[in-house]
């Protein structure tokens, strides 16, 4: 290939992007180019050259901001498909530059982006969720591998999964897009080695394929939605259908199980309430006894210590314990 290639501008209409993919589709215009992850230098001249994305935004200030290091940011345009409550049904919307779209909270909705992608055999594709979209709550379907000789717009799932609507605006950064060359095969590199299995190319059946061909392989021809809102539109139909007798079952229900709770709790009050009486009881007629025994204690000391004291000549009076008279001691003798 000559290198009349290298002085290629960029595709001004989706026709001559479509003209010009063929030519490139099966021979490396960057053959010096090693298989890796692509750099911003290299993601724009082989959008250049091969027109693999359209349309590529070419102004100066626009270039800036949307090539990175190693990826290109896609805007958000196309078409949303989506479930609209209020209808009661699948719809879709065509979004516009600078238009918002509000993504309900809890729900799913599939954006068939505007961007066209035109990948020879030597390239792949991957894409991930710009990330100020990540940190605000919004999820995207793992970006899958795009296979080389892809030809078509992507279909990508959208995920609020947050207790709040999401707006976008249309024209807005949505998504990073990265692109790797393949390692070297003699379909599109001369100088490559001859491998011992021929290269496996993208379907045709696969390319230019719409959103509704995409929903018919997937998911029987309809998005799919969020079980979220469901169960949750399930349990406000069962509360409304309560009817106050119903409410009043379930309180009498409520009052059965509480009243033999509330019996036992009094039984078991009154039965500790007897308890303490009779346990009162017991503690005068220990008090009594102590005090009985305290007494005779007493006494008993009281005699002890008279029998351990010395003879006494004037005896005492058995009972009041006065000393006899000595009259009466000579009358007994």
């Amino acid at each position: 290939m000559n290198d009349d290639h290298l002085t290629l501008g960029f595709p001004k209409t989706p026709e001559e992007a479509e003209e010009r993919f063929p030519r490139f589709e099966h021979v490396d215009p960057l053959h010096e180019v090693p298989p890796a992850l692509l750099n911003s230098g290299d993601i724009y001249d082989y959008a250049r050259i091969t027109g693999m994305i359209w349309p590529f935004d070419t102004s100066e200030r626009r270039v800036e901001k949307k090539l990175k290091s190693a990826s290109y940011e896609i805007d958000f345009l196309g078409e949303v498909y989506f479930f609209d409550d209020n209808k009661g049904k699948h719809d879709v919307l065509e979004i516009r530059p600078n238009v918002p779209f509000t993504l309900p909270k809890n729900s799913i909705a599939f954006v068939f982006l505007a961007t066209k992608f035109r990948l020879p055999d030597y390239i792949a594709l991957r894409f991930n969720l710009k990330i100020t979209h990540v940190h605000r709550g919004l999820l995207l379907g793992t970006g899958p591998l795009v296979d080389p000789g892809f030809v078509g717009r992507l279909l990508i799932p959208l995920h609020n999964l947050t207790s709040k609507d999401y707006t976008i605006i249309g024209g807005e950064g949505l998504i990073w897009v990265e692109f790797t060359k393949l390692s070297g095969h003699n379909h599109w590199d001369s100088d490559a080695r001859q491998p011992a299995r021929d290269y496996a190319h993208f379907p045709p059946t696969k390319r230019n394929m719409t959103a509704q061909q995409y929903f018919n392989r997937a998911s029987e021809g309809t998005p799919a939605i969020s079980s979220i809102p469901v169960e949750i539109g399930s349990i406000k139909k069962w509360v409304t259908r309560l009817t106050w007798s119903g409410v009043i079952g379930g309180i009498a229900f409520l009052f059965g199980l509480l009243l033999p709770t509330w019996s036992l709790i009094s039984d078991a009050g009154k039965n500790v309430v007897d308890s303490g009486k009779v346990l009162s009881s017991y503690q005068l007629t220990v008090d009594e006894l102590k005090e009985k025994v305290e007494t005779l204690e007493a006494k008993l000391t009281s005699l002890q210590q008279a029998a351990r004291a010395p003879n006494n000549p004037q005896p005492q009076h058995p009972q009041t314990g006065d000393p006899r008279p000595a009259a009466d001691k000579k009358k007994k003798q």
